[in-house]
């Protein structure tokens, strides 16, 4: 298959193109480079074409999606932080970034769209986090994720366009370098720690995250491009399915490195700050044959040789 990967240069689009371009697809990756970087693509072996351009660039968008069989877009203002310090051109990506996407695929006949969304959208809901559930943006961030899923579904109920949507939890793994502060918590963490330095954690770190290693969030992406299923308007969590506690985090990081580093707390800095995150995976399982392979300390051991 000919394949374009939308952020293909950044944290998880580098690994997913990476992925594609091992099982033979033809990959073509799109990045502005504002947080993607060429290293992460550079030693990718196999059939990989890298161009430098913008998903609000819609000419530039129509040119390069002919001729392919699916789109899976990663490119995105991917942090609530993005969004307080420049909302008009977060938006601007997330939204007119996105409809162009879909424009896109639809003039060109492009059979399946594979989109991040967030599980941001869920807000504080109380876990475990199912599909069919309530959602509650609470950041700017987390409603463009929303409205995405919105027009996911009507283009596909317009035009027929297949499209899956995954609500990724707390994704983390290598090829985070370039992402710099709005690099995952355990990437941040481990970074600091390699270090000697204390992690910071914002109240008593009892929060929790389902953290996913990036090559299970990979792998359902493949899944999702690969499926011959019809699948129209899909929404699924990608997740473990299992939650751990930030003070949790650090406990084993400092078990993997040999060493006895306390976090320093510090009081929570930001509104609608999310204290409890766990994925019900049940109908990305049921659906894709999706099965989280990495848990927390296996995914860290795996990533560790990469910021080494």
């Amino acid at each position: 298959m000919r394949v374009l990967v939308t952020g293909g240069t950044g944290f998880i689009g580098s690994n997913i193109a990476e992925a594609l371009a091992g099982k033979g697809h033809e990959v073509v990756v799109l990045d502005n480079f504002s947080l993607g970087r060429n290293e992460n693509v550079r030693e990718i072996t196999g059939n990989v074409e890298v161009v430098n351009g913008d998903i609000r660039d819609f000419e530039l968008l129509k040119k390069i999606t002919a001729g392919c069989d699916a789109i899976l877009n990663q490119a995105a203002a991917s942090s609530s932080p993005m969004f307080r310090s420049d909302l008009r051109s977060a938006v601007a990506v997330n939204v007119d970034g996105f409809v162009n996407i879909l424009n896109a695929a639809r003039m060109n006949d492009v059979k399946r769209l594979v989109y991040a969304s967030s599980s941001s959208i869920y807000g504080n809901s109380a876990p475990p986090l199912r599909e069919d559930m309530p959602v509650v943006p609470v950041n700017f961030y987390a409603s463009t994720k929303l409205l995405n899923e919105h027009l996911a579904v009507l283009f596909g109920a317009e035009y027929g366009i297949e499209t899956v949507g995954f609500r990724y939890m707390s994704v983390y793994g290598k090829n985070e370098k370039s992402k710099g502060m709005f690099a995952n918590l355990v990437t941040q963490f481990l970074w600091a720690m390699m270090e000697g330095k204390q992690p910071e954690i914002y109240g008593d770190g009892e929060q929790t995250r389902d953290f996913t290693y990036v090559r299970d969030v990979v792998r359902a992406n493949v899944l999702a491009l690969e499926s011959r299923k019809r699948l129209l308007g899909e929404v699924f969590n990608v997740g473990t399915g299992k939650a751990h506690s930030l003070n949790e985090l650090v406990a084993i990081i400092n078990k993997i490195l040999g060493k006895n580093i306390k976090p320093k707390y510090v009081p929570v800095p930001v509104k609608n700050y999310i204290a409890v995150q766990q994925a019900d995976i049940t109908k990305i399982s049921a659906a894709l044959g999706y099965r989280p392979e990495y848990p927390l300390e296996s995914g860290i051991r795996d990533m560790l040789p990469h910021y080494s």
